[in-house]
């Protein structure tokens, strides 16, 4: 790789980390979640931002996928989040946390996780289909890019453990680092992958919601 195509790749993961850090801290920890209305407006404008500004990328991504499946499965996912999240609500208790639960709202279940969090993993995916796609552009192999997002996607998500404890921490990590081999995988080679990379990546915390609520 030659020192142009090199500096544009460091262009794009600082690009991608940058903005990957202000949709993840300035929701839960300026914002703050119980602003959860508050939080939809900045997501909804970071997401209209970022499709404004990438729109030739999103244009050509869409051309290749059947129209009705981004409606289909996106109503799907919707429902999907909104069953798990009425059963864990109605059916399972609000357990005692032996630890601080502030900021992570799979745990809370709070309006923001019911409301918000579809938008925040939206605008995660539109970032993780603009760096897959441009690092692609660059001639890089998807070898290589899975291994710039376990770096840069998985490993961070390490610092959960800090927020909660090192079962979830690294339940957290495990999980993310699954979703670096998954998701440009997805975006590259399947049809529609992007579309499921936002399942995926909605239905996980649901079950993590599930299943910490059925752990403690």
């Amino acid at each position: 790789m030659n020192y142009l195509a090199q500096n544009k790749v460091n262009h794009l993961v600082t690009f991608f980390v940058v903005a990957f850090t202000i949709v993840a801290l300035v929701p839960s920890q300026i914002i703050t979640m119980d602003r959860y209305v508050l939080n939809m407006i900045f997501l909804s404008i970071f997401v209209s931002a970022i499709v404004i500004s990438f729109r030739h990328t999103f244009e050509n991504l869409i051309e290749k996928t059947d129209k009705y499946k981004i409606i289909a499965l996106g109503i799907l996912s919707l429902i999907i989040h909104g069953a798990i999240s009425y059963f864990i609500l109605t059916f399972l208790d609000q357990p005692v946390f032996p630890f601080d639960s502030r900021g992570t709202s799979f745990l809370l279940m709070n309006n923001f996780f019911l409301l918000a969090k579809p938008l925040e993993i939206l605008v995660q995916q539109l970032l993780i289909i603009l760096l897959v796609t441009k690092l692609k552009e660059q001639g890089m192999s998807l070898r290589r890019i899975i291994t710039l997002f376990v770096l840069f996607f998985g490993t961070i998500h390490i610092f959960q453990i800090f927020k909660t404890d090192l079962i979830i921490g690294l339940g957290f990590t495990f999980f993310a680092i699954l979703a670096s081999f998954i998701f440009p995988y997805l975006v590259l080679k399947v049809r529609n992958g992007y579309i499921y990379n936002f399942m995926i990546h909605l239905v996980a915390y649901d079950i993590a919601a599930l299943f910490v609520r059925l752990l403690y």
